[in-house]
């Protein structure tokens, strides 16, 4: 690799030993500098029994990190896999509790639950609770029984919410290293109040726990927790796991936890040769996850550790630069007073003259920010804007980031209206990722409805002839013969079932081969077990690459079903896919991210601005920077707020994290619910920055000032970026007048 370091990369390049911190900007090249320093360390430092660890978020990371150090080993003519080892904080906790499972009364083969399972046993967990606790959770409510909204929103907070508020705390709980029973006596016996909201979610923590256990399950915080227990219960157990890594790597370190920083500190051992890298302005995941950005920033500020900035990047042209920046001051300015730090001091600098790869330079000013009536004319004008700038075939990639998914879904909606093609960034296909199977499926369990016989031609077979015909033959089939003398005629099925006037269609072979096909899909439904047909069925229709590893555990979730249900048949089975469907798309999910997203230049890439983060495009569009998304006063409206509830619980994982605090600490919280509300202010703002440095040229700005009827103002962020972008083009264009005379 022709690799030559910047200034701040060859500081990063030059550690040898101890605690060191890097913060990197957008685009800095934090990958592959740690890739190189990586390399470097085994070359001249690690002996063939040594290595380092470096651990991440992603697996699609955890792949490239893997290409990166291995590229630069094998140039100096060394194994690629030799001297380290990279790992998500999953698979490193896995690890370390196969090692001494029986330490922590885990049997050798416990299985993982995954997160969809987890969930839909919480809600089962809560559904139980709340039946027998009503009148506690009618405590929580700020309406009146009589009020004519309360049954929907009581329905709404027993079924939703507060399933949702019981799964984030049972993760919460796990963090703290608390046991379910203990937790729940410690909070019987205290002096919380008595309708304190702690106390319902630590009861069922108790059943999870009780149930996890009687089924040999653990779930992903379990990892966790069990690994780090074993990590600090047994100082030689900890050492030796230690000795096994000379240095630690932590990519993402804004994205850390309080365990996860245990953990690292415990293996960096005597020697402290620990380095983190990340981008506390880039920390955007706080609100769903738990992790805290003040993590890396205490890190930075420690004493013992030295800080080494990344602060060039090539990835944008310099008016998008000077806008992040310009993000950067205004939140600095806005929110210095209140003590909320959205964004820590630190801009992104242009690569220098000599750099051999030098920032994008279009002609003009690229930014633009746009004010809309509506949301109808807002996605309307991104969508019809986006496939122009697709529809250019320059080899320049475009992506459409909104706030939330339902947006998205509407913005492909208009995409597909306008004869476009869209991808989604971070999912498994444009579309459904199981579309031919569910279809087959589907026939093949009410064979005689003729709207799924319909389906399945339009679906499977008419992209696959360049006959333009076979819709019309199809229909005057149909209109001649049932179903059933269709695909099993009297006589055998051939030629000669069909009359002379059908077989002059120029699609007939076509058509007559494709119902040979269906035939023998039905007799394999007849005769093989339901998990062997979706094999057969994934043959027989090509699958291959993600959507044959797809097909393939749709097939182990049907095999898992049969064995607790052995009289199942197809219809009951396919009656699951819905939950079956929440399982896939998280497999599918990381096979995905283990790919690696690329971006294709005659599709417009729609993605969250969540999802976004670690991508970049030539052309954003970045929609929706309304109040209700991006708020600025801790008195705005916050967007899913439970404004049903008593002002003490509105906010319930703040109120319930602030009275476990109180507990395990005794502090007490002053407005655990106003802290909350700051901290996702500071969130979305960062959010918003993510958003503006994914793109290279061109980038453009919207909100709108209504929705659904309901007035909406554009946020604050918006109007101050809207007045910079105008004051900045103003300038350019005063500048290329000034030029060109």
């Amino acid at each position: 690799m022709d690799f030559r370091p910047r200034p701040g990369q060859k500081e990063v390049l030059a550690y040898r030993g101890g605690q060191l911190a890097v913060p990197a900007v957008p685009g800095a090249g934090k990958t592959t500098v740690l890739a190189k320093l990586a390399a470097d360390l085994i070359i001249e430092q690690l002996n063939p029994d040594q290595k380092i660890l470096i651990v991440t978020y992603m697996n699609s990371a955890v792949a490239n990190f893997r290409k990166r150090i291995g590229d630069f080993l094998a140039e100096q003519g060394l194994p690629r896999s030799r001297g380290y080892s990279v790992k998500t904080l999953h698979s490193l906790a896995l690890g370390i509790i196969k090692e001494k499972p029986a330490a922590r009364l885990i049997n050798q083969e416990f299985e993982l639950i995954d997160s969809s399972r987890r969930y839909y046993w919480i809600r089962d967990l809560c559904r139980q609770w709340s039946a027998a606790n009503r009148d506690r959770l009618v405590n929580y409510f700020n309406l009146e029984k009589n009020n004519y909204q309360f049954d929907k929103y009581f329905k709404r907070w027993q079924e939703d919410d507060f399933p949702s508020y019981v799964a984030a705390m049972i993760a919460y709980f796990k963090l703290n290293l608390l046991q379910g029973e203990e937790l729940k006596n410690m909070v019987k016996y205290s002096n919380l109040r008595s309708h304190n909201i702690l106390g319902p979610a630590a009861e069922i923590f108790a059943e999870y726990e009780a149930r996890m256990n009687q089924s040999g399950l653990l779930d992903f915080e379990d990892l966790v927790q069990h690994s780090l227990k074993l990590l600090k219960e047994d100082a030689e157990f900890a050492s030796r796991i230690a000795d096994q890594y000379t240095y630690i790597f932590e990519d993402e370190a804004q994205d850390s936890n309080q365990a996860q920083e245990e953990m690292l500190y415990i293996l960096s051992g005597q020697d402290n040769n620990l380095v983190r890298v990340g981008d506390s302005n880039q920390a955007i995941t706080g609100t769903f996850t738990l992790s805290d950005p003040q993590i890396f920033r205490s890190y930075c500020q420690q004493k013992s550790v030295e800080v080494e900035t990344m602060a060039i990047s090539s990835r944008s042209s310099q008016d998008i630069i000077d806008l992040a920046n310009y993000l950067v001051d205004w939140s600095q300015q806005e929110f210095g007073d209140r003590g909320i730090e959205p964004l820590e001091k630190k801009h992104i600098k242009a690569t220098p003259a000599s750099d051999p790869i030098s920032n994008p330079e279009p002609v003009g000013y690229r930014i633009g920010s746009q004010l809309f009536d509506d949301w109808p004319a807002e996605k309307k004008f991104l969508a019809a804007q986006a496939v122009r700038k697709a529809r250019e075939n320059n080899q320049q990639t475009t992506a459409v980031l909104m706030p939330t998914g339902r947006e998205l879904e509407e913005i492909a909606a208009e995409i597909t209206k306008l004869g476009g093609e869209y991808q989604l960034a971070g999912s498994s296909s444009r579309d459904s990722f199981l579309t031919e199977l569910e279809i087959i499926l589907k026939f093949l369990t009410e064979p005689t409805a003729e709207n799924n016989f319909r389906l399945l031609f339009n679906e499977i077979f008419t992209d696959q002839t360049e006959n333009s015909d076979l819709e019309e033959l199809l229909d005057k089939v149909l209109n001649e013969k049932s179903l059933q003398n269709l695909i099993y005629p009297l006589a055998g099925l051939n030629s000669d079932s069909f009359d002379l006037e059908i077989r002059k269609f120029a699609s007939f072979n076509y058509f007559l081969n494709s119902l040979k096909k269906i035939q023998g899909w039905l007799e394999a439904g007849l005769e093989l077990p339901p998990d062997e047909l979706v094999l057969f069925l994934a043959e027989r229709v090509e699958l291959s690459g993600k959507k044959l590893a797809l097909a393939q555990n749709l097939a182990l979730e049907f095999g898992r079903l049969l064995q607790q249900n052995p009289a199942w048949q197809l219809d009951q089975l396919t009656a699951e896919m819905p939950a079956i469907r929440d399982r896939l798309r998280q497999f599918a999910e990381t096979l995905t991210e283990m790919e690696g997203f690329e971006e294709s230049p005659d599709l417009v890439s729609l993605s969250t601005l969540h999802k976004a983060k670690g991508m970049e495009w030539d052309t954003v569009f970045i929609g929706g920077i309304t109040s209700s998304q991006f708020q600025y006063d801790d008195d705005d409206y916050f967007m899913g707020e439970k404004f049903y509830l008593t002002p003490e619980v509105r906010n319930p994982e703040a109120a319930a994290r602030a009275e476990l605090d109180y507990l395990l600490h005794e502090k007490k919280a002053v407005d655990p619910d106003r802290k909350a509300r700051q901290e996702l202010i500071a969130e979305r703002i960062r959010l918003l920055y993510v958003g503006i440095t994914r793109a290279r040229e061109n980038l453009f700005l919207s909100a709108h000032a209504k929705k659904n009827g309901w007035d909406k103002d554009p946020a604050y962020v918006f109007i101050a970026l809207s007045n910079f972008i105008e004051s900045a083009a103003a300038a350019k264009a005063s500048l290329s007048s000034e030029e060109a005379n």
